[in-house]
């Protein structure tokens, strides 16, 4: 199977090859260049899927070297690392189309969660299916021969190994998704084996392998996070099972840890508080396409309504916190939104009261906010924030409806 290929670009020397290595680990080729200029000609000649590269490099930094691989290759997916301080900038790349960025010195977990999202996207883009590494770990020829050959059939790739050393050099060299191992084996057991897989890398699952008697091993192993135990003989059909359950259960828990970095990372990219509070909502073009679609799930999930509107008091944004419950589309702040808001619990609003608190806000500095009792227990709440649009920024204003739930009678 081809390997998505790396480009790794960073200026020292030796967190490079740290580096390296572990992208190698990870399952992907990787190429290495000193420098941004040293890295666009390598790009230039032989183009990459990924690109990680060092944000602030003598000579071409990070930024330039992203945006002149972005012409080249515009599904290029591109991870930044940064120094401290370095932060606004990153997120700034992710606005210009980057994956992700990681803070230095790097967490080797965060790097494979950002590979991760990488091949993600990029198997989205060739539509291609995901074919997982199996380790298999078995003392006995025969046995291993047998159960190898069988479990290739499905059209995994299979890494067998005959003790317990040799599947833990295995398990360092290979990016392995599911792990099998015989509890009894030589120079290292399957639970030695585990406990020192689990403290190298914890992105995979484990199948342990039983023999007569090893009953308590067995259950251990299910403590030390094992998914399932099979007794000798082994029945097939009941592995192949269980491959397959791990399987599904690995990647269940990847998309999670993908979805939660799309989280943290819409978070920062559609909706920011700057340092000077205030709130900025990025609408360019240049924004990730996944991005702006997470917010939108994100926001539109939310338990409470959320409406944006101009100086003109048009409605630029509006959750369905809103629209589902008023069962109206509004397009401007007027007397017919006032009067629908009532199906929220908005009972004591006025339009002059909310557009007087409006364009008050369009003349408050950063951080203001207003709140408008409605009722009992209802309330609005206001804010001033800036759109981000291509060329320009237009002031806005946020209003947040927190309304009452009507008694059943």
């Amino acid at each position: 199977m081809e390997e998505f290929k790396v480009l790794l670009v960073e200026d020292d020397v030796d967190t490079g090859k740290r580096l390296a290595t572990a992208v190698r680990k990870a399952g992907f080729h990787v190429k290495v260049a000193e420098n941004g200029e040293a890295g666009l000609a390598l790009y230039k000649n032989a183009p990459t899927e990924i690109l990680i590269t060092d944000l602030k490099m003598p000579g071409m930094g990070g930024m330039e070297l992203m945006r002149a691989v972005k012409k080249i290759s515009p599904h290029v997916q591109i991870i930044l690392m940064t120094a401290f301080g370095e932060t606004d900038t990153a997120v700034s790349a992710i606005r210009e189309g980057a994956l992700d960025y990681l803070k230095k010195p790097l967490d080797l977990n965060e790097l494979t969660v950002a590979l991760g999202r990488a091949k993600e996207k990029i198997a989205e883009f060739r539509k291609r299916e995901f074919v997982p590494a199996l380790l298999l770990a078995e003392d006995e020829d025969g046995v291993r021969e047998r159960l190898a050959g069988e479990l290739e059939k499905e059209g995994w790739r299979v890494f067998p190994a005959g003790d317990g050393d040799e599947a833990l050099h295995v398990f360092i060299k290979e990016k392995i998704d599911i792990v099998i191992l015989d509890i009894n084996m030589p120079k290292k057991n399957g639970l030695q084996a585990l406990h020192e897989m689990r403290a190298m890398n914890d992105d995979f699952e484990a199948i342990i392998l039983t023999g007569h008697g090893d009953q308590d091993s067995a259950i251990q192993a299910l403590r030390d996070g094992a998914i399932n135990f099979l007794k000798k003989p082994i029945d097939l059909e009941q592995m192949i099972l269980a491959v397959e359950k791990g399987i599904e259960k690995l990647q269940i828990e990847r998309s999670l840890k993908y979805r939660t970095r799309d989280l943290e990372l819409a978070t920062e990219i559609i909706g920011t508080v700057t340092k000077e509070n205030q709130i900025l909502v990025d609408l360019r073009s240049s924004v990730p396409l996944s991005a702006k679609a997470f917010a939108q799930k994100l926001i539109d999930a939310m338990p409470m309504g959320l409406v944006v509107v101009n100086k003109d008091l048009e409605i630029v944004y509006i959750n369905k916190g809103v629209t589902n419950p008023i069962k109206y589309q509004a397009e401007t702040i007027d007397e017919e939104f006032i009067k629908k808001l009532s199906n929220m619990g908005i009972t004591e609003l006025s339009y002059e009261s909310l557009t007087s608190t409006i364009n008050k806000l369009f003349s408050e500095p950063n951080g203001t906010v207003e709140t408008i009792s409605t009722g009992r227990y209802s309330y609005i709440t206001l804010a001033p924030m800036r759109i981000i649009w291509e060329e320009d920024q237009e002031a806005a204003v946020l209003i947040i409806i927190r309304g009452e739930r009507k008694l059943k009678q």
